[in-house]
């Protein structure tokens, strides 16, 4: 065999490695940005449902996957289209979602992710009564009860201010709290609001800026919302919003205090936990591996899911 030849089967070789080795890499992000991904949970906010070092599953098929038109983030705008998911979210699905306000306004964060549970779905109203998520369109129970009877127990003086103030707008008027807040409308696409009250001039400011780009205020001198300057008797919302909540209801911070998450800004819905370490021990907790944390489809979920 000549020199020639072992060079031309060492560099075939080499070719079906590269090969073998971008295809590879191909399908492991070609998974993770169109089928699955997998999120470590950080903190407590959704005890008892999630633990601090659970390995999450998070499944893209169910609400379809994100595709980036653009990976320039530096203007906190986000250019994407979804892929067509087996349904959409109801009411008790976890997700895991890129935290919606920077700098006091809606602006996307890669890799800057949060999981919660979804209580409201676009054109759903949100309350809280004693501490108890009730939404118009959903009558099952939403969330742990148990976590909100927690909550509901502690006297309001007893809890620190950044619990039970601010919320939502950070407005004291509004005369709502963690325990008792709405009822809140959640903007659907092209549902149309009057814009006749300061309140919803508070409520709705940052979305309406982060679809239109301009600020908006409210004029209470002559009781007129402006936009950009200009009068906004009404207005027609451009996306769906979702309204999210931790299970541990005394400690996560979630739409209570800083509203609404855009469609595009959901990464997908968890599907199950697929290991968990303890953070304190490193002990691993093999009785949590598997878990199912698909809520059950309930009577009251067809007609509601956003398209």
């Amino acid at each position: 065999m000549t020199i020639g030849t072992y060079i031309y089967k060492g560099i075939f070789a080499l070719s079906l490695l590269c090969v073998a080795t971008v295809l590879a890499v191909g399908i492991h992000y070609g998974w993770r940005a169109f089928v699955a991904d997998t999120f470590i949970v950080p903190s407590d906010s959704m005890q008892p449902t999630l633990m601090p070092g659970d390995k999450v599953k998070v499944d893209k098929l169910i609400f379809g996957a994100r595709i980036y038109k653009s990976l320039d983030f530096t203007d906190g705008r986000l250019e994407c289209w979804r892929t067509r998911g087996r349904r959409g979210l109801r009411p008790n699905d976890i997700i895991v979602f890129n935290y919606p306000v920077n700098d006091g306004k809606i602006g996307f964060k890669i890799n800057y992710v949060y999981v919660k549970r979804c209580v409201a779905l676009p054109g759903d109203t949100i309350s809280f009564v004693h501490s108890r998520p009730v939404n118009n369109n959903y009558h099952g129970t939403i969330g742990v009860p148990d976590m909100q009877q927690q909550l509901e127990s502690v006297p309001d003086d007893q809890l620190p201010w950044g619990v039970m103030w601010p919320i939502l707008t950070g407005d004291p008027r509004l005369g709502w709290s963690a325990k008792n807040m709405g009822p809140l409308y959640v903007p659907r696409r092209d549902d149309i609001i009057r814009m006749d009250d300061w309140r919803k001039a508070d409520i709705y400011r940052m979305a309406i800026e982060f679809e239109t780009r301009k600020p908006l205020i409210w004029d209470g001198e002559r009781n007129v919302c402006l936009s950009g300057g200009k009068p906004l008797p009404y207005y027609r919302f451009q996306r769906n919003y979702y309204f999210v909540c931790g299970d541990h209801a005394a400690n996560s911070r979630d739409s209570r205090y800083w509203g609404f998450v855009p469609e595009e800004y959901i990464v997908g819905v968890v599907s199950e936990v697929v290991e968990s370490i303890d953070r304190t021990t490193g002990r691993e907790r093999k009785e949590r591996a598997g878990l199912n944390l698909l809520y059950p489809q309930s009577p009251q979920t067809d007609e509601n899911e956003a398209a």
